[in-house]
């Protein structure tokens, strides 16, 4: 164990059949979330990757800058990135950063992130910023509540979401609607706003198999429905009317996880000609935005989710 994983606590929370799991140092990420001692999201593997966790926080922009740069109120801004593992920026700042703790209890936990943008971490982000993400525990599920303030005394772009890993349990079903979806280059950049092809619709509810997704779709009404038969557990997903676009990532089903991601705005957003157009909110100072998302569990009979 190196020093960093032997830093990484975790805070648990509990509600009858719900287990949650929080590393606040690991960019408040949340490392597991169970029902009746079933994985529903990816269970952490106690390494120091927040990229191994179950679920963390996209903010203040969620996937790529396309040219590792974006233009706002005349003047262009570089950014570098976060990971080795990507070319460009990606997902922001707060999931890379350690989380501090201002309220805890047996079901519940707020947690706070603060960036100061001096010296090289205006290169992450330029503009100064707090975060706040709520995770209540209750009946049925859990919710998740996330406001961002703009500290600054210049006005930011500014996104939010949240980056779910779900596991696949086998003959894993998916249902959700949009408008349409963005076609990405090779860069895994949009490029292009299509109708949804067939192999890509899930407005009903299906077997997810392997669509070979890694794309944004708009007009994203909710909610989503994520069907484990083997499990005899199905989810669903309600996202508040900010977060009106879905990314959906659906890797090899040998890794046997996929991703479900309600943001506010599309993949690359912040260096489209029109930023505002595709989702891009702009904070004036002391100005804030908020989202919340509700995940809500229930069992249903082995074999059988509708």
């Amino acid at each position: 164990m190196t020093e960093a994983e032997s830093n990484l606590t975790e805070i648990e929370l509990r509600h009858g059949p719900l287990r949650l799991a929080v590393c606040p140092a690991l960019g408040g990420a949340i490392t597991r979330l169970s029902f009746d001692r079933v994985d529903l999201l990816r269970p952490w593997d106690g390494t120091d990757s927040v990229r191994r966790t179950g679920c963390f926080v996209l903010a203040p922009f969620s996937n790529r800058v396309g040219d590792a740069a974006f233009d706002h109120a005349g003047r262009r801004y570089p950014l570098r990135c976060l990971s080795p593992d990507h070319p460009l920026p990606i997902h922001g700042v707060a999931w890379k950063r350690a989380w501090t703790v201002a309220e805890r209890g047996p079901a519940s936990l707020t947690l706070g992130y603060t960036h100061d943008p001096e010296g090289e971490a205006a290169l992450d982000w330029p503009f100064a910023f707090a975060l706040e993400h709520r995770i209540q525990l209750g009946e049925r599920g859990i919710v998740l509540d996330l406001r961002l303030r703009n500290l600054d005394s210049r006005s930011m772009p500014a996104g939010l979401g949240w980056h779910p890993y779900f596991l696949r349990h086998g003959d894993c079903r998916l249902q959700f609607s949009a408008r349409a979806v963005w076609q990405n280059d090779l860069r895994n950049l949009p490029a292009e706003l299509t109708p949804i092809p067939a192999r890509w619709d899930f407005t009903d509810l299906r077997a997810l198999q392997e669509p070979g997704l890694d794309h944004c779709f708009v007009g994203f009404s909710g909610p989503v429905r994520i069907g484990w038969p083997t499990q005899g557990l199905a989810l669903t997903i309600d996202a508040s009317g900010a977060l009106d676009h879905l990314v959906v990532f659906t890797p090899p089903a040998q890794m046997g996880f996929f991703a479900v991601e309600p943001v506010s705005h599309v993949n690359n957003a912040f260096a489209m000609a029109d930023p505002a157009a595709n989702g891009v909110r702009i904070l004036g100072p002391g100005e804030a935005m908020q989202a919340s998302c509700r995940f809500e569990v229930e069992r249903v009979p082995h074999g059988l989710v509708e």
